[in-house]
């Protein structure tokens, strides 16, 4: 582990280099706005081919006022050479150890790490290589699809949270705020962060996982029954499991949230169903499965997110993975 200093009254440098780990969608909307916004972002990623096309192409994104296209430069880890003054981690949650130990050479003394990853424990997986004092966790709720190598859709209304892991909020962390905020990522700080976590996560375990199990997206399932039903015990369940386990939960406003995406991203596919559909490997066991992670813990069960991760980890199987 690299070596600790103190970091609570340090300012982020002027022009940080940002480094983005994960070209995909997430990767690409964060990175192209932040390289929009006259930073210098390098985008990782382990596709040599991707890297190529991004490279000689840029990223485009389709927004909606209209699509732009936006200068890349991407590498593979091991041809990144200056260290990062804030690292942003956009891989899969069950990649996540495996994207740090290749990026090591590019964590300095003073190197942010920025987790706005889907599911639990995120935070315990970096802090194996970073002290707690340069974490910070949180949610977004960008909706973005990935249409190729560097091109993304992102449609309807976004915004992210996050906070440093240990509550401490220091200078640099409102530093960091405003150069997500410079490149219209519309982030902002939140000191029950954990609460946003959980909020996202069973948010995410019924839409994600109700959504990759059918095959079908939000709009063609709205209006169904069996859906709006199943959808509500996920939510529920996932909430009940958060409370048992000391985080305060809203579980009307969580509901809520979910109707609100049924209804405005109805069209959006949601990145479980995506990997399924490419015949990834899904996060279900960073979401579905962390609830029933978390159930096991605090001693009581979550059959309903139990039965959806079995669900999705058999099309998994089917899928060859």
């Amino acid at each position: 582990m690299m070596k600790t200093q103190n970091l609570s009254d340090t300012r982020l440098p002027e022009t940080p280099h940002i480094v983005v780990v994960g070209a995909g969608a997430m990767g690409c909307i964060f990175g192209g706005k932040l390289s929009q916004a006259g930073n210098r972002v390098t985008l990782i990623d382990v596709n040599p081919e991707q890297i190529k096309i991004m490279n000689e192409r840029g990223l485009m994104l389709e927004m909606d006022h209209g699509t732009i296209s936006v200068p890349a430069t991407a590498a593979l880890a091991t041809q990144v050479k200056e260290v990062a003054d804030i690292l942003i981690l956009f891989t899969k949650t069950l990649h996540t150890e495996a994207a740090l130990n290749s990026v090591q050479h590019l964590i300095g003394e003073s190197t942010i790490v920025v987790s706005l990853q889907n599911g639990l424990g995120n935070a315990e997986k970096i802090s194996r290589y970073v002290p707690q004092e340069r974490i910070v966790i949180g949610t977004t709720l960008v909706p973005a699809d990935l249409k190729g190598p560097g091109h993304v859709a992102s449609h309807g209304p976004s915004s992210s949270q996050f906070m440093d892991v240990e509550l401490k909020h220091p200078r640099w962390l409102d530093d960091l705020v405003e150069l997500f905020n410079q490149a219209e990522l519309n982030v902002s700080l939140n000191d029950s962060i954990m609460s946003v976590i959980w909020s996202k996560v069973a948010f995410n375990a019924a839409l994600n996982a109700i959504c990759a199990g059918t095959g079908a997206t939000p709009g063609v399932l709205d209006g169904d029954k069996a859906f709006q039903a199943l959808a509500h015990d996920v939510v529920h369940e996932a909430v009940i499991i958060g409370q048992l386990s000391g985080v305060e939960l809203d579980e009307a406003k969580i509901w809520g949230n979910v109707q609100m995406a049924i209804a405005e991203h109805a069209n959006h596919k949601p990145s479980m169903l995506q990997d399924i559909e490419a015949g990834r490997k899904t996060e279900i066991a960073a979401i579905n499965g962390a609830i029933v992670t978390a159930a096991e813990k605090v001693g009581s069960e979550a059959p309903v997110n139990r039965t959806l991760t079995y669900i999705v980890q058999l099309k998994e199987h089917l899928n060859g993975q």
